[in-house]
């Protein structure tokens, strides 16, 4: 079976709601979960989508679904005092780290979620992002090179553009034997769609 595939942005409120409904959803069929973090405004910025928040009704909307949607999943949430920001920081450390530990990827990766949308941190900051990458077991001077340095660069830009030929329109954004869902409100069609493989094997 094909891996799930699932790109974020990690300074996507969507994605830190519905992540850990999803692996649990791919542990229980028995599926790889594969992380694809991204930075969506320049996913957007190539299928010419504008952004949802620069429109006031919107995002008035969205702030008041951010809040309410973290309560239904249950996960603690402090609203950023910032959004949206460009997440391309946390996101080159990520692919860094995905090489050669991939657990270690994943849990610096929910790492930034929490200090983003719970501890109120800026993912944004050099500082803040080197701090994580070394408590997820990179040495100062890797962790530096992970967020600045041409590797980290290099991948996220490969991420990117995996994500326009994808057809990535937004995030979380999952794929399912070629399959596309989009939104943290898709969860219970996932699980459906699942279960219907399942039921087909």
């Amino acid at each position: 079976m094909e891996p799930i595939r699932i790109y974020f942005d990690f300074a996507s409120p969507y994605a830190y709601f519905a992540l850990p409904s999803l692996e649990k959803l791919a542990g229980e069929h028995g599926r790889e979960f594969e992380w694809r973090p991204i930075i969506l405004w320049a996913v957007m910025k190539a299928h010419g989508i504008a952004p949802p928040m620069d429109v006031r009704v919107k995002r008035d909307y969205f702030v008041t679904d951010m809040k309410r949607s973290a309560a239904f999943h249950g996960l603690p949430y402090r609203h950023p005092d910032r959004l949206p920001v460009s997440s391309h920081l946390p996101a080159r450390v990520y692919w860094c780290l995905a090489d050669t530990d991939p657990s270690a990827a994943k849990e610096f990766g929910r790492s930034v979620f929490r200090a983003f949308f719970t501890q109120g941190e800026d993912i944004t900051s050099e500082a803040a992002i080197t701090r994580l990458a070394i408590r997820s077991g990179l040495d100062e001077a890797g962790a530096r090179d992970a967020v600045s340095g041409p590797v980290g660069r290099a991948k996220l830009a490969a991420a990117v553009d995996l994500a326009i030929a994808d057809g990535v329109c937004g995030s979380p954004f999952v794929i399912i034997d070629g399959e596309p869902f989009f939104g943290a409100d898709r969860v219970p069609q996932i699980a459906w769609r699942l279960g219907q493989s399942t039921i087909g094997r």
